[in-house]
């Protein structure tokens, strides 16, 4: 199955795409947020581009499992998501909590510059969210 990771934020998305039967994952370039129409028209073309039929949204809790201030953004933003694509396409939310954490630590072993990280952070996040769903959906 062909998978597209999400990392939702106010500012910027990442993504990383991958495939479960192969068990490969891969960031792809984030975006700067131009607003809802125009990211989901990008989500299409990335569902076309790579044949996905199923897409994971990081879902932003508090440690205590809770919603946070942001968890009512990405829903929203996920049921518009939801009209526009077809209906064959399974969306999930998946747990992000510590993801950021996560690849912000790998990065800086790879990148010491925080301005160079900080630009591909959010396709890291989504990367270490979809590993993780590859990893636990045995």
């Amino acid at each position: 199955m062909k998978l597209l990771a999400v990392d939702f934020g106010m500012k910027r998305m990442g993504f990383a795409v991958g495939n479960s039967v192969i068990r490969t994952a891969a960031p792809i370039d984030p975006i700067v947020r131009k607003g809802d129409v125009p990211d989901i028209q990008y989500i299409e073309h990335l569902i076309d581009e790579y044949d996905i039929s199923k897409i994971l949204i990081g879902c932003p809790l508090n440690m205590d499992g809770t919603k946070s201030g942001i968890t009512l953004d990405v829903e929203a933003f996920t049921e518009k998501l939801k009209e526009k694509i077809p209906g064959n396409i399974v969306v999930e939310f998946v747990d992000e909590r510590l993801s950021s954490f996560e690849a912000e630590e790998m990065l800086k072993s790879h990148q010491q510059d925080y301005k160079k990280r900080k630009k591909i952070l959010d396709s890291i996040s989504a990367l270490v969210l979809l590993s993780s769903y590859i990893d636990n959906e045995r």
